[in-house]
């Protein structure tokens, strides 16, 4: 606190000081001109008045109100004068002010078409020296601009601009896609025709604007080039059967087209070049899927976004028990419960069903069933290590006949946990009707058939299946099924 109250106090004893030197100053200059009026003769009081303009000699300005300043620096009282009313002097005269002053001069607007100077004239009392500023203010701008109305083709080329000035012009574009046959010129209030010129456009349609200037007069007008379109038209439906199907979707295109697609699941065809096929096959994982379609061009010198769809397929299966579905779209199916992958659609008269294994683990209980049921009639293909592996039905059909019929098989856990593929069929047979034919193939390979009554013959009903665990077990057996793919004749 101590070192600011004595910071404060230097600065008073500083600005007292100042003040001093100033009163001293006046008294001293005051003294003089008494000493002029009272001793100097006429003559050599009027040698001694000092009268400074730091203005320039001439100064040019634009058509729209303006202004110039300059500065007087007198010892007698001095007259700023102008023979024109277009400007406007302020301060005029030290009578109406100090001996020293910032002088501004204003101009009213040039409404005319024709340049106008004037001069003003800067003079002391009782001495001969002046000085003489001269202003010029411009004519007012005349801009006359016929664009042109025409859209550019994608390929470029050359459309007439006019432009009518009477002053210096200058013509420019936002978008250095765009030049100019010439970009300024002098005018002399005559029409000079000029070409904007476009490039190539290998993009989108595109726009610009066009700035013509003269003096203060400006013009701006749009600018359009015509340019590659790639997208598809308006999509109303983009989710694809769960069991397979199809959507066209329109593409409108000035030019050659790829599509592609981030999941091979979805199949695209290109029918022509305004429309394009995405396809999609029964869902044979266990989890939804989709693809994202995206248009490109065909030419990598044409440099355009396609847009893009992405597209659905739903699940036609449902999990009990313990069954996890991998980030893939696979499912790992466990023991230690009733767990098992069960289609949600019915099916009859002809089944093929394929299953594709990622890991396996098959121990010392393993099971692995397929069953379906066609009104009372159960239709299997069990394997199980340790009890019966067999192909079977089982039941009572409509008729009350009984149907159970079975065909016996070995396999081994080795062979099991060799297993990549697993493949179980069943269709009517080709020579009798009343007969069901059903065979089971590992890796590819037929292992056993099996004929039995057909109960799709004496029941109208469809089946829907399921495979992995009919019953629980206590061992570590565990598979991952990456997919299922089943072939029918729907009922």
């Amino acid at each position: 606190m101590v070192e600011v109250n004595m910071k404060n106090e230097r600065i008073m004893k500083t600005i007292f000081k100042t003040a001093l030197c100033l009163s001293a100053l006046l008294l001293a200059f005051s003294c003089t001109l008494d000493e002029i009026d009272s001793q100097m003769t006429d003559e050599e009081a009027i040698t001694s008045i000092r009268l400074e303009c730091d203005a320039l000699e001439s100064y040019t300005i634009q058509a729209k109100p303006q202004a110039v300043s300059f500065s007087v620096t007198s010892t007698t009282p001095w007259s700023v004068t102008c023979p024109d009313e277009w400007l406007t002097i302020t301060p005029s005269s030290s009578d109406v002010s100090s001996l020293s002053e910032d002088i501004v001069v204003k101009a009213t607007a040039n409404e005319a078409f024709q340049d106008r100077t004037t001069t003003l004239t800067i003079k002391g009392k009782n001495t001969d020296i002046s000085y003489q500023v001269t202003i010029t203010q411009l004519r007012k701008g005349k801009l006359i601009v016929m664009p042109f109305t025409e859209e550019f083709e994608k390929t470029g080329g050359e459309l007439p601009i006019s432009i009518e000035a009477n002053l210096a012009w200058e013509i420019s574009a936002a978008d250095n896609w765009l030049t100019f046959s010439e970009s300024s010129g002098i005018g002399d209030g005559s029409a000079k025709t000029i070409q904007a010129i476009a490039e190539q456009n290998n993009s989108l349609v595109r726009e610009t604007t066009v700035t013509v200037t003269s003096g203060d007069a400006k013009y701006q007008f749009n600018v359009t080039q015509k340019g590659e379109i790639l997208e598809f038209e308006p999509v109303e439906n983009t989710v694809i059967d769960r069991k397979g199907g199809e959507i066209l979707l329109g593409v409108n295109a000035t030019g050659e087209w790829i599509a592609e697609t981030d999941n091979e699941d979805f199949k695209l065809e290109k029918v022509s070049n305004n429309q394009l096929k995405v396809s999609a096959a029964f869902n044979n994982k266990f989890a939804p899927r989709q693809a994202t379609v995206t248009l490109k061009p065909a030419s990598s010198e044409v440099d355009i976004d396609g847009g893009s769809v992405t597209f659905t397929q739903d699940i036609n299966f449902k999990m009990e028990g313990n069954c996890e579905v991998l980030s893939d779209g696979s499912v790992k199916i466990s023991s230690g419960a009733v767990s098992r992958v069960v289609t949600l659609d019915e099916y009859r008269e002809k089944l093929d069903l394929k299953l594709t294994f990622g890991e396996v683990h098959f121990d010392s209980s393993a099971q692995l069933w397929v069953q379906g049921k066609c009104g009372g009639v159960n239709l299997y293909n069990q394997l199980t290590i340790g009890g019966n592996t067999r192909i079977r039905t089982d039941g009572t059909m409509a008729n009350g006949a009984s149907s159970y019929t079975s065909t016996k098989y070995s396999i081994t856990v080795d062979e099991l946990n060799a297993m990549t593929t697993y493949e179980y069929k069943f269709e009517p047979n080709a020579s009798n009707p009343e007969k069901l034919d059903m065979a089971f193939y590992v890796n590819g390979t037929e292992k056993v058939k099996h004929s039995g009554p057909n109960p799709f013959y004496y029941d109208e009903s469809a089946s829907t299946y399921y495979f992995g665990f009919y019953s629980s077990t206590s061992d570590n057996t565990w598979y991952v099924v990456k997919s299922c793919d089943i072939q029918t004749v729907d009922n």
